[in-house]
């Protein structure tokens, strides 16, 4: 009868460990990001540092640009097609992310804290800066 209980109780080690495994399985299955829509109409990730990790085609990437010591860093970032950018302000000042040629990016003012996010749903290079600070340049190249 001792046996018995032995072998029960190893079946359910192993059938919890099985459910484990096909429950992680099933929730990884769909990485990428999921976040709020801005105001622009863009979905923005929800997470910290780049969500999906490549960029690969097959699901959209967020890759974030912090705007710290009048700068924005990466000043140079190379995406795919279709992911997202999300600039965080960590300095006092308000600072924005305009287009040079104002037809792709137009933040607001942020704030110490605010972000804005865009998609980029067209290739080519996209140069930007801060309105109020011009000096305080970077670009986007979208492949």
């Amino acid at each position: 009868m001792k046996g018995i209980w032995i072998i029960l109780g190893i079946v359910l080690v192993v059938v919890i460990i099985a459910g484990a495994v096909i429950f992680t399985t099933s929730n990884n299955s769909g990485t990428g990001s999921t976040g709020t829509t801005n105001t622009d109409g863009n979905q923005g990730g929800s997470g910290v540092g780049n969500t999906g990790g490549t960029g690969s085609s097959t699901s959209p990437t967020t890759y974030d640009i912090e705007i710290k010591n009048f700068a924005f860093s990466p000043s140079t970032l190379t995406i795919k097609k279709g992911d997202t950018v999300k600039w965080t302000n960590q300095d006092s000042t308000r600072h924005t992310a305009t287009s040079d040629s104002r037809n792709e990016l137009d933040s607001e003012l942020l704030a110490k804290g605010d972000s804005y996010s865009h998609t980029f749903n067209s290739v080519g290079t996209f140069n930007y800066h801060c309105t109020p600070h011009p000096s305080m340049k970077a670009k986007i190249i979208v492949e």
